[in-house]
């Protein structure tokens, strides 16, 4: 009967486990027991280093081809867009995987391939709440031209910090292959309009 390693081990030890006993009534009885505790754990030790009924041995070059499909996407920029035309919330691990890196050294430089804005609020703030509730009813109006996305700087530090934050709601506005735009301060409809069409769809 052929053993893997594991259950080898396990035997030996069973083995000399019984030979301490110092009678034979004791050994009679810890043979019994240690049989049926190895017969569990070898169980375990076969189940646990054989491949079970249906398992298919794992293609290494399958592996790699994916792991290099994989990184060429995400360098390519592929990011799956909503454009649905409703105001997106994000959080920070968003921002840096959608938006823009923070530690870039070249800069910000925008990952998407359709123009955006991101609100920065919180929730305590009331010009931000007349803010969200405008860029709401002004999203469906840019749908498929522009993406809204809200961020809450309580939970992005990192991005408050980069952007020099000190007064909300500030609004960041991005375009492929241009410089970033901000502006501080509620803004009513028209000013919006007029950001929009200057930053982000002005050819």
């Amino acid at each position: 009967m052929n053993y893997n390693n594991c259950e080898k081990i396990m035997l030996y030890f069973f083995q000399k486990q019984i030979q301490k006993m110092n009678t034979h009534k004791f050994r009679i009885i810890g043979a019994v027991l240690f049989l049926i505790v190895a017969k569990v754990a070898l169980f375990s030790c076969s189940s646990s280093s054989r491949s079970k009924p249906g398992d298919k041995p794992v293609d290494p070059s399958a592996a790699d081809d994916y792991a290099i499909l994989f990184e060429t996407n995400h360098t390519n920029n592929s990011i799956d867009e909503d454009l649905s035309g409703n105001v997106i919330v994000i959080y920070e691990k968003d921002f840096t995987e959608r938006i823009t890196k923070l530690n870039n050294q070249k800069g910000y430089q925008y990952m998407g391939k359709t123009p955006c804005i991101v609100e920065l609020y919180a929730n305590w703030c009331k010009p931000c709440g007349y803010q969200s509730q405008l860029l709401s009813e002004m999203a469906p109006d840019y749908k498929g031209r522009v993406i809204f996305y809200k961020l809450d700087i309580e939970r992005a530090y990192n991005v408050a910090a980069a952007f020099n934050v000190k007064s909300i709601p500030m609004i960041l506005y991005f375009k492929p292959h241009s410089e970033i735009a901000t502006t501080v301060g509620y803004l009513n409809k028209e000013e919006l309009k007029d950001m929009i069409n200057k930053f982000l769809l002005n050819p």
